[in-house]
This record gives C-alpha cells, sequence and structure tokens, in this order.
C-alpha cells in the first residue's frame, strides 16, 4: 500500500501531495496533512479559454455563507440579501481567499464560475441558517501546477484552476455525489466527483 500511495504521500514526512508547505519548493511541515486530489481530465483546446469574464455578480436570494479554506483554516463569512449584487470589496475578499496559497499568488477567478459557485450554495442553502462550505482549491499558479504535476502524473497540464477558473468545494451536510448532481443539473461547464469534494469550472459542459 505504501509504495502505491508514494506519489500521493511523502513516506518520509507524513504529508499529503496538496499539503501547503509555504512555497512549492519549501521542506513540508510534519504536522499537515492533506489528500485532496483533483485529477481533472486534460483539455486539448486550452488556449482560447484563458480570457476571463470579468462582469457583476448578481445573487438571487438570501444566503450567509461561512466559507473555509480547508488548507489554511482561513475564514471568511458573506451575507447576502436577496438580487444582492457583489461588491468590489467582497469580490477582492473571494479574489484573495481563492489565492494560490501555497505562493499567495492572487487572480481574479472567473465570473461565471463564481456565479456557478453562488447558485449551487443558493440550492442548497436553507436560507435561515449559515451555509458552511468548505474551499479545497482556487486559483492555482502554473509554477504550483507544475510542482504538484511532477509529483503525480495525474494532476492535468492545463488545468482550469490555473485560469483561475475552477473551484474545489464540499459542504459537510451533503455528500459528494449529491453535490456533484445538483451542480451538474444546474451549470454548463466542468464538473467532477470525487470522494470527498467536487470540482466545478466554468469551460466546456463535461462530466467526470
Amino acid at each position: 500500500m505504501a509504495v502505491h500511495a508514494s506519489p500521493l504521500i511523502n513516506l518520509e514526512h507524513g504529508l499529503g501531495l496538496f499539503s501547503n508547505p509555504k512555497g512549492p519548493l519549501k521542506q513540508w511541515p510534519s504536522n499537515r496533512l492533506n489528500l485532496y486530489h483533483d485529477p481533472e481530465p486534460e483539455l486539448q483546446e486550452f488556449d482560447h479559454l484563458r480570457s476571463n469574464k470579468l462582469g457583476k455578480i448578481i445573487i438571487n436570494q438570501s444566503l450567509n455563507l461561512n466559507l473555509l479554506n480547508s488548507n489554511t483554516k482561513e475564514e471568511i463569512l458573506l451575507q447576502f440579501s436577496d438580487n444582492h449584487e457583489l461588491s468590489t470589496n467582497q469580490r477582492l475578499r473571494l479574489d484573495t481567499f481563492l489565492r494560490d496559497w501555497r505562493t499567495d499568488e492572487i487572480k481574479s477567478i472567473d465570473t461565471i464560475v463564481l456565479e456557478n459557485f453562488f447558485t449551487i450554495c443558493e440550492l442548497c442553502s436553507n436560507k435561515k441558517n449559515i451555509l458552511h462550505v468548505n474551499i479545497h482549491s482556487g486559483y492555482r499558479s502554473k509554477k504550483t501546477n507544475e510542482y504538484l504535476r511532477n509529483n503525480n502524473h495525474k494532476v492535468a497540464r492545463n488545468s482550469m484552476h490555473i485560469l483561475a477558473k475552477a473551484i474545489d468545494f464540499s459542504i459537510p451536510e451533503i455528500g459528494a455525489n449529491r453535490l456533484a448532481s445538483i451542480s451538474r443539473a444546474n451549470t454548463q461547464g466542468g464538473v467532477g466527483s470525487y470522494q470527498n469534494f467536487v470540482h466545478l469550472d466554468s469551460g466546456p459542459k463535461r462530466s467526470w
């Protein structure tokens, strides 16, 4: 088992492939274990997807969101009323929260994937209580992505995370399979279902 797991786990330090070393090339701390793994399928026609749509984002219904970064343990609370337009400050907070946490690089998250993410959160919320959502990955720099690929061949070269067009997330009260079904029924991009989380992106419609 150890031999088969070696691409995902640093057996010397007990680390997952996606643990945070505070920079891709530094030694990873021994108390961090993160096995969230997102082997999304390769996209052959990738270059035409590079431009991000940046526009208004409207949250249709009242929504109280508590977002937790499962890697850094950062949290942000977002409270929206009906037909709320995401403010510039809220957008900046989200871009920072969804940054490449390994290098601290920030890139504006694509409007479409954010719209889809909020739509799913609206559908999963009971409107009265706070919806807790765990974020496992947002933007991922090309440097970080290449570092991860060098440690595991299943990491996509042309990952939508590089373009800031993908979010990996989970909702504790909802299983990954059900969350993926909700995502596929209400979005037009890519949706990948994993054991503990769902990958959502604003690329071509596809499912895995």
